[in-house]
């Protein structure tokens, strides 16, 4: 199957669950090929929303990364301008998180850059149910279920750039079925 644009999946780890309150402190994305689905590209940065070291040690830890790479780690406003001028606005969003997008419009609002993606965003999730559907599969489709299913291993649940690299093999596998 070929696709009009090139895919951009994007995952986040966050601080919690709400995007007016919580913050991203990793942001990860792949550029899928349009036509073979192979990555093209891809974007990864840790992100310091505090300069209190408790703070910053404590999000080290849950993202398993040494205590210095999240101290020496850029700002929201700079990874969000890097991460718009790496990828640009022409491909289609992807994520399998609805949330994420609210978040990455809320980080993009706080670094004064306009969210100039296509308002469609190509929801995975929906994917992954419809997939379950129609194969069978007696589970929600989450992403372990489709790690399980796949036979997919995940090292790191809190490595965004891991999991976002996982979810476009589970991507590319149930298109490749479809």
């Amino acid at each position: 199957m070929k696709f009009i644009k090139d895919i951009l999946l994007f995952e986040i780890q966050t601080t919690g669950p709400e995007s007016d309150k919580d913050s991203i402190i990793q942001l990860s994305a792949v550029l899928i090929d349009k036509d073979n689905l192979l990555e093209k590209d891809f974007f990864n940065s840790y992100i310091r929303i505090s300069m209190l070291e408790g703070t910053i040690a404590q999000h080290a830890e849950l993202l398993g990364i040494p205590y210095e790479t999240m101290r020496k780690s850029p700002k929201i406003y700079d990874v969000i301008k890097q991460f718009h001028l790496h990828f640009g606005n022409q491909a289609l969003l992807a994520t399998y998180n609805l949330s994420n997008v609210l978040f990455l419009k809320t980080a993009f609002k706080k670094a004064i850059v306009p969210f100039d993606y296509n308002n469609h965003i190509l929801d995975l999730w929906t994917l992954g149910y419809i997939y379950t559907l129609n194969y069978g599969i007696k589970k929600m489709p989450t992403f372990n279920t489709f790690l399980d299913y796949f036979n997919l291993k995940q090292k790191n649940r809190h490595n965004s750039l891991e999991r976002v690299r996982l979810g476009a093999e589970i991507f590319r596998k149930i298109i490749k079925d479809a």
